[in-house]
């Protein structure tokens, strides 16, 4: 232990003086999130051996606890974090007592159960809540307190905080928050100046987690993403809240990758980033009733940046507001480096307020000194832009950057009708489309643009 706490400081100093640095994806015994690249995220980096599990659980203060856990009016054994050593003092790691309760939850129960984090400020390292399990459906994580996350970034093997794995008929709900203290360690984000930038952990990680709901939650001051849902199936959220500064680095809202059937409804998001970003290998995403803003808008992509992405089918945002964004509804390719598809995908009902880019189709995304032409390998087709309506900053409120390659094929323009506010001298705005096979129809203001 006293070996492995001297390589964690360490590390600590060099990520203090280096800022951080990307390395190779293999997933090595104890490997640090120093050795985390961006691409890792979505290629299904594995919490580390040891991660979430903190120090010894102690078996007699389990018994204990479970002992005194109670069921409820509903039937539903309530296993409360307090009863495993769980202190509301923001100052102790109470990952073990979290951990404690989860297994009981998960594997010991003959009742419905549910894992209380009680009213207080807990502090926490990085935390997993694995299944399978074996107690009855649903197992619920009830959230009525703020959860903190450590800021050491030593503490973490890889890059997610607090991560929900391989559970069926999982329920998270509560009006409690988890805090990332994301200020803590922004400055230490060089995903700007590092293409394969070592991501900071993300707040909340869902993987391979099915016929689930999560609801009423807060999550606040991420790290890096709030949410990554990842490897997921029937999966909805509801009345969820996610909030960071605008000037953020990274904090999506969150991102999707490789799942199907996601829902995402009535919810509140403001960050430094996409406020949702649908990445690749993801089909059947719902969005709907979504506040955006601050953020970068609701994105698809970016795809195609590394080979193992396969296409996304089946996207619907609707009924949604746009907030002074600096994007609204966008696809997002790389030249990437062998061909995919984003196609049936629907951006309807949208209002944007003070929007820089309303509607934009980027495939040069990346790219940013080579921006046209393009010649992204990624296909974009069966592409709906219908009854969308307010103010933009920008003259250029429609913008179709397709590729030379692939050119965009099937994309509907329907019933746009936006106003400019600013900049100073200019008037009118214009739709500027490349290398795609626009549809334009009913209101339109932009008018529809000559195809090139």
């Amino acid at each position: 232990m006293a070996t492995a706490n001297i390589i964690f400081s360490l590390l600590g100093i060099v990520f203090l003086s280096c800022s951080m640095i990307g390395a190779s994806r293999d997933f090595e015994t104890g490997r640090n999130l120093l050795q985390y690249s961006e691409a890792d995220i979505d290629a299904g980096a594995e919490p580390g051996p040891g991660e979430g599990e903190g120090a010894p659980i102690d078996n007699n203060l389990v018994a204990q606890a479970s002992a005194s856990a109670v069921v409820d009016a509903g039937g539903v054994k309530v296993f409360d974090v307090t009863l495993f050593g769980a202190v509301a003092d923001g100052k102790n790691d109470s990952v073990v007592a979290f951990r404690a309760a989860w297994g009981e939850a998960c594997k010991n129960s003959t009742n419905p159960a549910k894992v209380l984090i009680p009213k207080g400020i807990f502090l926490a390292g990085p935390t997993l809540f694995s299944g399978p399990c074996t107690s009855p459906k649903p197992i619920t994580v009830e959230i009525q307190g703020t959860i903190k996350a450590i800021t050491d970034l030593s503490e973490y093997v890889s890059p997610q905080w607090f991560t929900f794995e391989d559970i069926d008929g999982l329920v998270v709900q509560g009006n409690g928050v988890f805090d990332g203290q994301g200020p803590v360690n922004w400055k230490f984000n060089d995903c700007k100046q590092t293409q394969n930038c070592a991501p900071l952990p993300a707040n909340l990680r869902f993987d391979k987690v099915i016929n689930s709901n999560v609801k009423e939650i807060t999550s606040l001051d991420s790290m890096y993403f709030h949410y990554h849902v990842h490897r997921c199936n029937n999966l909805t959220f509801t009345g969820i809240t996610m909030t960071a500064p605008g000037n953020s680095p990274n904090t999506d809202g969150m991102h999707i990758s490789m799942s199907d059937k996601v829902s995402l409804l009535s919810s509140m998001i403001g960050t430094g980033d996409d406020c949702v970003s649908i990445g690749h290998s993801s089909t059947n995403i719902t969005i709907r009733d979504v506040t955006c803003g601050p953020g970068h808008g609701i994105s698809v992509g970016s795809l195609g940046k590394r080979p193992e992405e396969e296409s996304v089918d089946g996207v619907s945002v609707t009924n949604c507001t746009f907030i002074r964004t600096t994007n609204g509804a966008r696809i997002k390719t790389w030249i990437g480096t062998k061909p995919g598809e984003a196609k049936n995908i629907v951006f309807e009902d949208l209002i944007m307020e003070d929007v820089q880019n309303p509607i934009i189709i980027d495939q040069s995304y990346g790219g940013k000194k080579q921006r046209a032409p393009s010649n992204s390998l990624w296909k974009i087709s069966d592409v709906h832009f219908r009854k969308i309506k307010g103010t933009t900053v920008s003259n250029v409120a429609v913008s179709l950057q397709c590729s030379s390659m692939n050119p965009c094929d099937g994309v509907e323009i329907a019933d746009v009708d936006l106003i400019l506010h600013g900049p100073v001298g200019i008037t009118a705005l214009v739709s500027s489309c490349v290398n795609a096979k626009a549809i334009f129809g009913g209101k339109l203001n932009p008018p529809a643009c000559a195809i090139l």
